[in-house]
């Protein structure tokens, strides 16, 4: 899928009540540390100017402290910002740019930011409590793989840009012959990672191990499963299937699929099997086949257990 279509994201940071404690308990730690052993190596005098030095960069951070950021985001053209909740209220976001010190861990993202206007930055330590799982998902995912905006270049620069990988093109196909865009061969396999009962659940630790694969195919399964066990019924899975649920489970598919530039139609009911068409980005793509079945007949199965089967049709 086009990372170029990734849907904005709109996180709330909620209080965070463990790391700032304990960074200021460490913080005063060391400064009595400190002025201990000045005082027993260097005698009184020393140790009062270590304690006024100490005193004085106190004073320093507490009134150059950043305020308590509620709320984080990122467009659709991958800027991103920060805003307090009266600030949000107001629009009034402060635009921020991601540093490459920025750290993705499974439990922990420590988020390097500066301020294009200012200058002025810091870092935003989020723990996976301080947001909805989801969310926290998402952020990860978007961090990994950050949407790439370019200025657009002059006429000259696009031509040799052109030239170049015209070259490329032909270079390769020559060599190997036809290949398509987005081939298998480019793209790591995730398959072994996958079940193939449309119905299992996909623990955290299956998901994470995706992630690690294919951040956005794990980001459509944690989806698709949310969706699939809000709205999981008891209906026996050999009564007649009702054709208004079926639709609504493959629109309710299709908005996920769009959120990385694909779309999805339903077609029609064939006995037992749904039929439907994927297109946009999911045309071509190799893993359109992994949405179809894990994503797309996931839902629908969700909502219609007397469907045997999701195919795609050309």
């Amino acid at each position: 899928m086009s990372r170029s279509s990734a849907p904005p994201l709109r996180l709330a940071l909620g209080t965070d009540r463990v790391l700032p404690p304990l960074a200021v308990l460490a913080l005063a730690g060391l400064a009595v540390s400190a002025v201990i052993q000045t005082l027993l190596f260097s005698g009184p005098g020393a140790a009062l100017l270590m304690l006024l030095t100490v005193l004085l960069a106190a004073i320093w951070t507490c009134r150059s402290r950043m305020p308590r950021w509620d709320w984080l985001g990122c467009d659709g053209e991958g800027e991103w910002w920060l805003a307090t909740q009266a600030g949000l209220r107001e629009e009034r976001r402060v635009p921020i740019r991601v540093g490459p010190d920025t750290r993705v861990h499974p439990r922990l993202v420590v988020l390097v930011w500066s301020s294009p206007a200012t200058g002025r930055g810091g870092a935003l330590w989020l723990p996976w409590w301080r947001m909805d799982p989801q969310d926290f998902r998402r952020l990860r995912v978007r961090l990994r793989w950050p949407v790439e905006v370019s200025e657009k270049p002059g006429l000259v620069a696009r031509l040799q840009t052109a030239r170049r990988q015209a070259i490329a093109i032909l270079a390769a196909v020559s060599r190997r012959g036809v290949r398509s865009m987005n081939s298998p061969r480019q793209m790591a396999a995730v398959e072994h990672l996958l079940s193939d009962d449309p119905d299992h659940v996909y623990t955290e630790d299956e998901l994470d191990a995706i992630e690690a694969v294919d951040p956005e195919l794990a980001l459509r399964l944690d989806r698709a499963q949310t969706f699939a066990q809000r709205e999981a019924a008891d209906v026996p899975a050999e009564g007649p299937i009702d054709e208004t649920v079926v639709r609504q489970a493959v629109e309710e598919a299709r908005r996920i699929l769009m959120q990385d530039g694909g779309d999805i139609e339903y077609v029609g009911l064939d006995g037992r099997t749904v039929q439907v068409r994927l297109k946009g980005a999911c045309v071509g793509c190799p893993r359109s086949t992994l949405d179809l079945k894990n994503v797309v007949e996931r839902l629908v199965r969700s909502r219609a257990p007397g469907v045997e089967r999701v195919a795609n049709t050309f």
